[in-house]
């Protein structure tokens, strides 16, 4: 396959294919820039969990630009609202901004609990009670029936009965009425000082990844060529892909970076396998990068299979698994770009490099031992 390639078009030739669409995508990047998640700018969200008609989401959409919220993003998937802004607002400020534009339905950060009972607790009792749930309780009552609401954001209606239970409160379900209502809304933030300190964390973690990846490949092959090779088609691979986020405009934020460090981990290995063969090859260059070339495409395939299976799933899922959508579809960017980074740059590399050394009967090493034998 690649000795055909290399027939009609000069391997060097090809070589400059991923360099020059490296460069593409960096200007692309240069140009529309990142879409940071609030976790790493900082900012407040909100998420409403209701189904609501076309019109209320209309309405809660446009309300929501028109109020002149900085970096909005407005997202539905059926079930759940969510909305980040990079907006100094408070968390009241922004669930009240929310309720505006949904009503009738009224939102809830917290579970609530309603108990309705046909004659008065204890005093006793009473003092149990705002002693065991403090200002999330509310209590109200005559001689004749007692109203209590509480509100409390992690417990389901299971555990709440089984706390009221305890004869010590006086609660007799019986004789009276209940009702409960989860949370249907979330809402929270993270400051700009926290999200810097974040993203700074991100940045210093993946040079950290780069620099032991380098350090392992180096001390593997002793020889500072194969080496470079190897990072430069690694690090093709991340541009290409951070290039589709900023195209796409998928968030940079955990579960995206995650992505981008699996596909460093990928193309290194693809890489050192092709790497491998050509300097331990007993048949010629072009011959070893045939056979070489299948098994590789093979593995390739066979991730971006697996990468196409997770984005179909996600997106058919209801609701929608947004994290997994936008995880899936930078794995699949990378991965299509290493096919070009793989087998037309770090294949022309070494291709170049070992024709060069012919005339040596051993190459020059650094150390006297590798991990890989020849």
């Amino acid at each position: 396959m690649y000795s055909k390639l290399t027939a009609k078009i000069p391997y060097k030739t090809l070589m400059a294919i991923p360099i020059v669409i490296a460069v593409v995508m960096l200007a692309v990047i240069a140009i529309n820039g990142f879409q940071m998640s609030f976790d790493f700018s900082g900012g407040m969200s909100l998420e409403i969990y209701e189904k609501l008609s076309d019109s209320q989401i209309n309405e809660l959409h446009n309300g929501l630009n028109n109020a002149n919220l900085q970096n909005l993003r407005f997202s539905y998937d059926g079930n759940t609202v969510k909305i980040t802004t990079t907006s100094k607002i408070s968390n009241a400020e922004l669930l009240s901004l929310g309720q505006k534009y949904i009503e009738p339905i009224k939102l809830n950060t917290k579970n609530i609990f309603a108990i309705n009972l046909n004659y008065a607790i204890s005093r006793d009792a009473k003092e149990k009670l705002e002693s065991r749930f403090g200002n999330e309780i509310n209590i109200t009552s005559n001689d004749d029936s007692t109203n209590i609401i509480i509100e409390r954001r992690q417990m389901s209606e299971k555990e709440m009965k089984e706390i009221l239970s305890d004869p010590n409160y006086d609660i007799d379900f019986i004789g009276g009425s209940y009702s409960f209502k989860h949370a249907n809304a979330n809402v929270g933030g993270v400051s700009p000082v926290l999200g810097a300190h974040l993203k700074e964390e991100m940045i210093w973690a993946f040079i950290a990844a780069v620099f032991f990846i380098t350090v392992v490949i180096f001390i593997a092959y002793r020889i500072p060529i194969p080496t470079v090779a190897i990072l430069a088609a690694a690090l093709i691979d991340i541009i290409f892909a951070a290039g589709c986020m900023s195209i796409f405009g998928i968030e940079l934020n955990l579960p995206t970076l995650l992505a981008l460090v699996m596909l460093l981990g990928y193309s290194v290995d693809t890489d050192i396998l092709l790497t491998t063969r050509i300097l331990n090859r007993k048949t010629s260059v072009n011959e070893t990068i045939d056979e070489t070339i299948k098994t590789g495409l093979t593995m390739t395939f066979a991730a971006m299979g697996s990468a196409m299976t997770i984005f179909i799933v996600s997106n058919l899922t209801t609701p929608k698994i947004e994290v997994l959508s936008e995880l899936s579809i930078v794995i699949l960017c990378g991965l299509f770009m290493d096919i070009f980074s793989t087998w037309l740059l770090n294949t022309g590399i070494l291709k170049w490099y070992v024709e060069r050394k012919t005339t040596n009967v051993r190459r020059k090493k650094l150390f006297k031992f590798s991990l890989f034998h020849e």
